[in-house]
């Protein structure tokens, strides 16, 4: 009796830690939501008025000031966005995909990235690939991910010469070995240092953030989501010389392949589609719906652009108004997004059927699905990008 009272005292003491992680898991994760909305929502004001006045020809002087603006508050997206994976990755909530995708359509797009990245530094951005194109299956955005961030601290850490990306396949037992290699003629890490940079927040030395910039956070990432395919990372170097860092993944190879071609959107041709089209900007923050109509207006000839500050003033709009597309924040005062989705859902046939897409700073899985459950069409995340916004006005309209 004595043993089994003991047994069950444990058990009730296991489940209360049990429980205190997951609450403590869960306030993070809400923290994290949090602060990604808080500064998502002002950097959208930023980013969008650095391009309205870049668009507007200004001084030389004043150009050099407002690039310095836009590579910063780029930067400060790279950081906030490391973090908000990292603690994805951590939680257990990024899911692998496993879809057919070309290995040389990765690594090109990859190259077209960061190719003005390179031209900046006057690098050669090189790649050796198999001569054959290779079919796999796995998850294309995520190994994008990591090659991203190799060949971006790559190309951060060299000043002169060359940065390679080399992959290399081979068939065993019916799965394929694939092995990436990012190598650079940089300024390369002592032996002493190799473990510690695949650790989070970790640095090659003291002063590589004052140097560079930069977190710390993106080799481990990379680890992670190597390690979730299944596979290793690892990374050779010689201080002064550079370095070559390795991946490999196991996988299958697809083999049935369709692809869909998608033609680029013409531009002026798009501008006379959408031309006079009425629009609903639904945004609470001043800044922010100023960036939203202006972008709108500089993109779209006669576009007619009206403006509500809660989802409340929308409802009533859309009821009174013929809107043909409406842009909906998420977080607002006296009545939400998700809530006047679903109101302007419940009208008459017509009003209820205006296209609605998400315009917000929540980009966190669980609030995007919230997006489409409330009714929405369309998401796209602050700061957001003008020719992605027109491309899905134009769809939906």
């Amino acid at each position: 009796m004595l043993i089994n009272a003991y047994r069950l005292k444990q058990w009730r003491v296991d489940q209360q830690e049990k429980e205190k992680a997951q609450a403590s898991e869960r306030s993070k994760q809400q923290f994290l939501a949090n602060m990604s909305h808080e500064i998502r929502t002002p950097m959208n004001a930023i980013k969008g008025m650095t391009d309205i006045l870049l668009r507007r020809e200004p001084k030389a002087d004043q150009m050099e000031y407002l690039k310095g603006i836009k590579q910063s508050s780029d930067s400060l997206l790279v950081i906030i966005d490391d973090i908000l994976d990292l603690s994805k990755i951590e939680a257990g909530k990024i899911e692998l995909e496993s879809v057919p995708f070309s290995l040389h359509e990765l690594v090109n797009n990859v190259h077209v990235i960061m190719k003005f990245r390179a031209e900046e530094k006057g690098l050669e951005l090189l790649k050796n690939l198999p001569e054959d194109d290779v079919w796999i299956k796995g998850d294309s955005t995520r190994l994008r991910q990591v090659l991203i961030n190799l060949l971006g601290n790559a190309i951060k850490f060299t000043d002169k010469g060359v940065v390679t990306t080399t992959v290399q396949v081979t068939r065993n037992e019916g799965r394929l070995h694939v092995h990436f290699t990012v190598s650079d003629t940089g300024v390369g890490i002592g032996e002493d240092r190799l473990e510690k940079i695949f650790e989070s927040f970790e640095q090659a030395y003291s002063d590589t953030t004052r140097k560079f910039g930069g977190t710390g956070l993106g080799l481990s990432i990379s680890k992670k989501l190597v390690e979730l395919h299944g596979g290793k990372i690892w990374a050779e170097s010689k201080k002064g010389i550079g370095s070559q860092f390795h991946f490999t993944i196991s996988c299958e190879e697809a083999s049935e392949v369709s692809t869909e071609i998608i033609e680029p959107i013409d531009l002026v041709e798009s501008q006379q589609k959408l031309k006079g089209l009425r629009i609903l900007v639904v945004e609470d923050n001043h800044f922010n719906a100023v960036v939203a109509q202006q972008e709108l207006e500089d993109a779209i000839p006669e576009v007619i652009v009206e403006l509500a500050s809660n989802g409340s003033i929308a409802v009533e709009k859309v009821k009174s108004g013929n809107y043909d597309i409406v842009l909906m924040d998420v977080q607002m005062p006296v009545m939400n997004g998700y809530e006047a989705t679903k109101a302007i859902r419940a009208l008459q046939a017509d009003q209820s059927n205006v296209p609605i897409v998400a315009m917000t700073a929540n980009v966190l899985k669980n609030e995007v699905e919230s997006c489409y459950e409330a009714g929405m069409n369309d998401f796209i995340g602050k700061p957001f990008d003008t020719d992605v916004l027109i491309a899905k006005i134009q769809k939906l309209v």
